[in-house]
């Protein structure tokens, strides 16, 4: 199996007497596995999707927006209705996110079928692996702004021995706090604050950029609490808000008023030729690798202090995360015996960063898959969380 990152996207079919066409608001993927179940996966909440999987073909819908959203939520239930009809569908298992506050969770609960709950980065992998109809175990790279772990904290930066049942969870960014939750997802100086926290402990406001001077006092006074005390500051992996942070540290994106300003700005701003990375570490501890940023940022900082270009620092940040995500899945390869790796997640819609990525895993002769049909957002949950549902329950039996 070779692996390409140059997506083919889906072709689509002309609308009759001014209506969508099914093949147009659908896509559909033909698969070596055939499941006995008419399946329903539900995806997640900010860029959701459903999917149906019957025998071999699995249809996944366009996106339909963020559920919290009326008009979008009306439109998912509206699409469910839509696939059971035109498909003649009554779905026996209903999968969903893990996130149990999730509209989509929600609603799969209340249709009065057996439902199975898929976490979200493995549904993220397994969507990889359904476009590509791997069926071997491998190992999955998944970076994006936020999923709902098994722990319960707020993952996003995995890496992942992943088959199509299961996953086995074998190297994260170490946790640091989101004070004020999902107001840190907008607000670039939280994550950043959070960051400068977990890097240079309690004297953390003894190094604050220049960008910080936009933040009021009080605020700041407010958030140290959160992050001392624990409260409203739930704990996470995520790289999109160390991505987040970092572009503010920087001076380039102080809110998300679009969905990843921040990250295209420190993308952006990046200088094109090559540098080193900065110092970090993912270090081996009883079977996981634990990668830390914290030496990262503490770098950016003094280059900050010492009035380094933007556009170096951002290149060197870009080389960093390459570099410790290609370190990391060769330790797990090395560990789990395994040569393929998959990648997901929004933050591999950064181009400069998946591109380096790619390159240092396919010097070390692994394969690479990358999305082709599916989106690297979370659009895909729901064709992840059809083929993994189908996957377990095919487990399920055959130990009856």
């Amino acid at each position: 199996m070779h692996g390409s990152c140059k997506p083919t996207p889906p072709a689509s079919a002309k609308a009759v007497a001014g209506r969508p066409s099914v093949d147009q608001l659908y896509t559909t993927y033909r698969l070596g596995t055939r499941t006995v179940l008419n399946i329903l996966a539900v995806g997640g909440e900010l860029k959701s999707s459903v999917c149906l999987y019957s025998n071999r073909e699995a249809k996944l819908s366009e996106p339909l927006g963020n559920l919290t959203d009326p008009q979008s939520y009306r439109l998912f239930v509206r699409t469910i209705e839509q696939l059971r009809q035109q498909f003649h569908f009554s779905p026996v298992l209903v999968a969903h996110d893990l996130h149990p506050l999730y509209l989509s969770t929600r609603s799969a609960l209340t249709m009065g079928v057996p439902t199975v709950a898929i976490q979200h980065h493995h549904a993220h992998l397994v969507s990889v692996m359904a476009d590509w109809d791997a069926t071997e175990p491998l190992i999955g790279i998944c970076c994006d702004g936020v999923g709902y772990g098994s722990d319960g904290a707020a993952w996003g930066c995995e890496v992942m021995r992943c088959s199509r049942a299961s996953f086995e969870r074998l190297g994260h960014l170490e946790y640091f706090p989101l004070p004020g939750a999902d107001a840190a997802a907008i607000e670039n100086w939280r994550p950043a604050a959070a960051l400068l926290r977990q890097a240079f402990g309690s004297r953390w406001t003894h190094h604050l950029t220049d960008a910080f001077l936009r933040v009021g006092p009080k605020d700041l006074d407010r958030l140290a609490r959160m992050i001392e005390g624990g409260l409203n500051a739930p704990m996470t992996s995520s790289l999109g808000r160390v991505f987040d942070g970092v572009s503010f540290l920087l001076g380039l994106c102080d809110r998300n008023d679009r969905e990843a300003q921040a990250a295209i700005a420190l993308e952006a701003a990046a200088a094109t030729e090559t540098t080193e990375a900065y110092p970090y570490e993912a270090v081996a501890v009883e079977g996981s690798v634990n990668m830390s940023l914290a030496p990262t940022i503490r770098a950016i900082v003094k280059d900050q202090r010492e009035q380094k270009d933007s556009g170096y620092v951002s290149a060197r940040f870009h080389e960093t995360i390459a570099q410790m995500l290609a370190a990391t899945a060769v330790k797990v390869c090395e560990m789990c015996g395994l040569h393929v790796v998959a990648l997901s997640g929004g933050c591999f819609n950064n181009r400069r960063l998946l591109a380096r990525l790619t390159e240092l895993l396919d010097r070390r002769h692994l394969t690479i898959l990358c999305p082709r049909r599916v989106p690297y957002s979370d659009a895909c949950l729901a064709l992840g969380q059809a083929v993994a549902a189908a996957a377990i329950h095919q487990g399920a039996e055959s130990c009856v």
